[in-house]
């Protein structure tokens, strides 16, 4: 009878010496050595404003490999990702990972616990901070904590949104190019195995270095393969959005080898790049007659804004023929806001 004790005995001592030779991760207050999970905190101090702490988990796998940055809760108001990264982290075995991942549970504090939609305490959408200002307001300041604490850490990044508590949104994904063939290509391929089926192509992202404006994109500067996913709205944490985040992520994790997970790649997406945000031109109380997903005509309406009274102020219409990715669902409207997000089909990349 063949001995099966040496095989396995070796096999052991190979792991024990690849994580004696790995060095711990280490973000924020939170230090994770080969083989372990751990969880904790990202602290932002206070300076003009109240500083904040971002929950965060590491999940240091027992050999080397790719390391994922998994972001949730940019805006407030965005849930279906932060309950998603729960159920992720219990899933994920850092004895058999071979890389990391990196959860950044609640990104904006202020905005989750004070219930805001698009804006935090300091009237300014993170989303738009980046990378951030270690002396700058409490938006400015965490994007900065995420820059050097998460994304300089990280070798791909996954920024998983939904439609804020005002948006109606069907689920979707954002390719972004900047410019580098194998990071576009890498991008691309991790939009294609988070496993959303249409992804929106956007090759308008800013380039420079000191104003990357958003997330994902100050990762794709930095040389790192980057997208922004989008399931779930409304303030609501339905099973059928939550789980498309919580699937796409450990697809994700599958993809880069990182650990076995069930593969979500799609094959044959919708894609969209010719989009158009709609915004309001005042502000009033808004009554859409489109939702998600519905097609819509060149010059077909989407809704109305009114005056307290009731009185048309503007109609809102659409600028060339489409699908609505997403529709502003409820009546506050101020003017510059989004209204909806407008895409039509175009061929392959």
């Amino acid at each position: 009878m063949r001995n099966s004790a040496l095989p396995i005995a070796a096999f052991c001592l190979f792991f024990s010496v690849s994580a004696l030779a790995r060095e711990p991760l280490t973000s924020g207050t939170v230090t994770a050595r080969p083989g372990e999970k751990a969880s904790g905190w990202i602290d932002v101090a206070a300076v003009s404003d109240a500083g904040t702490r971002i929950p965060i988990s590491i999940v240091h796998g027992i050999a080397d490999g790719p390391v994922l940055a998994l972001i949730a809760g940019t805006h407030g108001y965005e849930y279906t990702s932060i309950i998603a990264l729960q159920r992720v982290l219990a899933k994920l075995d850092p004895a058999r990972m071979r890389g990391s991942v990196i959860l950044v549970h609640i990104a904006n504090p202020p905005t989750f616990y004070g219930r805001r939609i698009y804006y935090g305490p300091d009237g300014k959408n993170l989303n738009r901070m980046y990378p951030g200002d270690p002396n700058g307001t409490i938006s400015e300041r965490i994007a900065y904590a995420i820059t050097t604490q998460v994304i300089d850490k990280a070798t791909h990044l996954a920024d998983m949104h939904c439609g804020d508590g005002n948006e109606s949104l069907r689920p979707y994904s954002y390719w972004m190019t900047g410019g580098n063939e194998s990071i576009d290509n890498a991008s691309r391929e991790m939009a294609l195995a988070f496993g959303l089926d249409h992804i929106v192509i956007d090759r308008s992202r800013p380039t420079d270095p000191k104003k990357t404006v958003y997330t994902s994109t100050t990762a794709i500067v930095r040389g790192k393969p980057s997208i922004t996913v989008e399931s779930g709205g409304m303030g609501l944490t339905d099973e059928a959005s939550v789980g498309a985040q919580e699937a796409g992520a450990l697809s994700l994790v599958a993809h880069l080898g990182i650990m076995d997970a069930p593969s979500m790649r799609v094959t044959n997406p919708v894609w969209y790049e010719k989009t158009e945000v709609l915004r309001a031109p005042a502000t009033g109380v808004w009554l859409p007659v489109t939702d998600k997903m519905h097609s819509v005509a060149k010059g077909a309406l989407i809704g109305r804004i009114l005056d307290p009274f009731g009185n048309v102020l503007h109609e809102i219409r659409a600028p060339f023929a489409g699908e609505m990715l997403y529709v502003v669902g409820t009546p506050p409207v101020t003017e510059g806001e989004p209204l909806g997000f407008i895409a039509q089909a175009s061929a392959a990349p």
